[in-house]
């Protein structure tokens, strides 16, 4: 069954559920507060009405009755005995003989105000003796018992043809008018499903020609801000396989065409040891690609486990004495400031971070450089700057520096190799521990990598967490 079927039988139900609601209350609304007043308000006519009719002469009292009944009650009148009808006749005429006698000992009867409620009937309509009034009154010497009520049908005749007709034509304007904007919501949803399922086979170009200012509306703008992302989410997908598989693969090459050289008689130990130099660095650099695609996996998940308080500057004095052969390889020289400073994190995730940042200084300053680190902590961040001194960027570059894969111009970085993963590992590992990281560079003269995460205060905290 279609969203549009579905809105038109909820209509109709609501309307039909609405009916029954409302009858019920009006039903209780008069039995509780109406019929009392109702009740009194014919006493008083019925009185009024017997009084005048014990002053007539008795020839003019049936003329009288007559001319009360034209005039919209319905009359019940007897001796006890015989029974005298005048205006609208009782549906049921149906009463105890106790309560008749009463009245004609001189009692009233408050037949309204004592009708038994019933669910399914309004008591104003109940056209039935028992919903009457009941005085005595005297005719000619002799005792009778007059029974009144309002001939609802007489009284309300027009009415109910115009208050018929009106109900009718609010039912079906009302239902017609709901059909007309169920189209109007549907027909947006529609063209989103469609839209929908197209993206299901990668196809983000079909036309949403949606433009409201309603909740549908800013639906349609959030999904061709999600489409867009998607969008660009597969391509990157299809650019990520593509990279990887071409990241993989040249090594793997490399390391099976010196292999094939080392197979070949007649090698030289220079030649030999040549060759399998390169094949360890080929080897190094695919384990250094495979650590950091299962670490962007990891950070990808997008939840942190094993929070705790990390000590930022023990971390820092880890990797710098790790990194040190590195620092002595290109005769750099390392200035370090780490003031005690702590965060609230995964310290294995953070690691990460500091070595990627750390190993692109080295990698890309010049030999006899130098490499400035500083660690500093205020009331509420942390904030570690790592600058080189080395080849720079520009600023097309800076703009893509943490993208996946990315890569400077190999003829300005000599060639340097890498996964290109490094800075976005650390910018999402960061990000993720709800900090910033920021570039400051310019060719020639070096780079500044400035990260900011919350400060925690000195405390052993371990927070599990799960998916």
């Amino acid at each position: 069954m279609s969203l549009y079927v579905k809105f038109i039988w909820f209509t109709f139900l609501t309307m039909l559920i609405s009916s029954a609601i409302s009858f019920f209350a009006m039903n209780t609304l008069y039995h509780q507060f109406l019929k009392e007043d109702n009740n009194d308000k014919n006493l008083a006519i019925a009185e009024s009405f017997a009084e005048h009719l014990s002053s007539l002469p008795p020839g003019q009292v049936e003329d009288t009755l007559n001319v009360l009944g034209d005039a919209g009650y319905q009359l019940y009148l007897t001796d006890g005995r015989d029974v005298s009808r005048f205006g609208g006749e009782f549906r049921d005429e149906t009463i105890a003989e106790e309560d008749v006698q009463r009245v004609l000992g001189g009692e009233l009867f408050n037949g309204i105000r004592d009708f038994p409620r019933q669910t399914f009937v309004t008591g104003f309509f109940a056209n039935e003796l028992q919903n009457s009034i009941g005085v005595p009154v005297t005719l000619g010497g002799e005792s009778f018992a007059l029974f009144l009520r309002p001939d609802i049908e007489l009284l309300f005749q027009e009415l109910h043809l115009l208050f018929g007709g009106l109900a009718v034509g609010i039912v079906l304007l009302s239902f017609l008018g709901m059909l007309l904007v169920a189209r109007l919501l549907i027909q947006p949803i529609t063209k989103l499903t469609e839209a929908t399922e197209k993206m299901a086979t990668e196809t983000f170009d079909v036309p949403l020609a949606i433009d409201r200012k309603d909740e549908i509306g800013r639906l349609a703008d959030q999904f061709r801000l999600m489409r867009s992302r998607i969008e660009q989410s597969t391509v990157k997908r299809k650019e990520f396989v593509h990279n990887v598989s071409h990241d993989i693969q040249s090594p793997l090459h490399t390391i099976q065409s010196y292999l094939g050289l080392l197979e070949k008689p007649g090698n030289s130990d220079s030649d030999k040891q040549r060759y399998a130099g390169i094949i360890r660095e080929e080897t190094a650099r695919l384990s250094l690609l495979t650590t950091q695609l299962l670490t962007l996996a990891s950070v990808d998940k997008e939840t942190l486990e094993a929070l705790g308080t990390v000590a930022l500057h023990e971390q820092w004095r880890t990797t710098l004495s790790h990194l040190r052969y590195a620092f002595d390889e290109k005769d750099l020289a390392l200035s370090a400031q780490l003031a005690p400073a702590y965060t609230l994190g995964n310290a294995a995730l953070l690691q990460t971070v500091w070595e990627n940042l750390l190993t692109n200084a080295v990698k890309y300053s010049e030999q006899g450089g130098s490499v400035d680190v500083s660690l500093a902590q205020s009331e509420s961040t942390v904030r570690v700057t790592v600058r080189d001194y080395g080849i720079g960027m520009t600023e097309d570059e800076m703009m893509q520096a943490f993208e996946r894969f990315y890569r400077a111009d190999q003829a300005r970085t000599r060639g340097q190799k890498g996964s290109g993963l490094g800075l976005s590992i650390a910018k999402e590992i960061i990000e993720l521990h709800g900090g910033r990281i920021e570039l400051d560079s310019a060719p020639g003269a070096g780079t500044t990598v400035t990260v900011t995460l919350l400060a925690a205060q000195n405390d052993p905290v371990i927070v599990e967490k799960s998916n």
